[in-house]
């Protein structure tokens, strides 16, 4: 009995273009996304299409690191933009830092309470609050300058215009792949070269 060989999946999923059918669907939810969003943001289908586009770019990113595609860079600089949007989407409210703070806090707590030895003053009650509330406070205002960036940049990717642009890209970056003529960057490259060589030279 063979045992499991990554590489021949790796080169039937290529073969069959499995990985832009999947980058294909990926521009299709966004774009499912938008329109749903345009129409009711409050409906229930465009919850479910948010939580969709969350596990599909979860699935991208794998696909990305596991699989050797042969993508340029330019691919996938488009795929990390659309998976970081579909998978932000649904946190872009959500205080993460907060939690993080808290949670850093009842475990630095827990800890001090335990200490012995020269460091013991701080297992009471008192000094452990104060430890525990100043080192989560950094640990809040660290995290939350963070997390600001990245909302920041995950409200701006979100703009149902930018995801738009967004999901269309990817559906004929996929387009273009599976049809062996190059990727979007490419064609607009020929076509800029194309119109440059019918500018007569004076």
């Amino acid at each position: 009995m063979t045992g499991f060989n990554w590489d021949s999946v790796v080169d039937a999923l290529n073969t069959h273009g499995v990985p832009e059918i999947c980058l294909m669907f990926m521009g299709l939810v966004a774009i499912a996304v938008v329109i749903s969003y345009v129409k009711d943001k409050e409906s229930f289908l465009y919850k479910v299409l948010v939580l969709i586009g969350l596990l599909v770019g979860i699935f991208m990113v794998f696909v990305a690191l596991t699989i050797d595609t042969g993508w340029g860079s330019a691919t996938m600089i488009v795929i990390t933009i659309a998976c970081f949007t579909l998978i932000i989407r649904p946190f872009r409210e959500v205080n993460f830092a907060l939690v993080l703070a808290l949670l850093v806090m009842a475990c630095v707590y827990v800890y001090l309470g335990g200490l012995t030895g020269n460091l013991e003053f701080l297992s009471e009650t008192w000094p452990r609050v104060i430890a525990a509330l100043v080192i989560g406070a950094v640990i809040y205002m660290i995290a939350g300058f963070i997390q600001d960036i990245i909302q920041l940049f995950g409200k701006i990717l979100n703009a149902w215009p930018f995801l738009l642009i967004i999901g269309l890209w990817c559906i004929l970056e996929a387009a273009f792949i599976l049809s062996g003529n190059g990727t979007v960057l490419d064609y607009v490259s020929g076509l800029m070269n194309s119109s440059e060589s019918l500018i007569p030279v004076l």
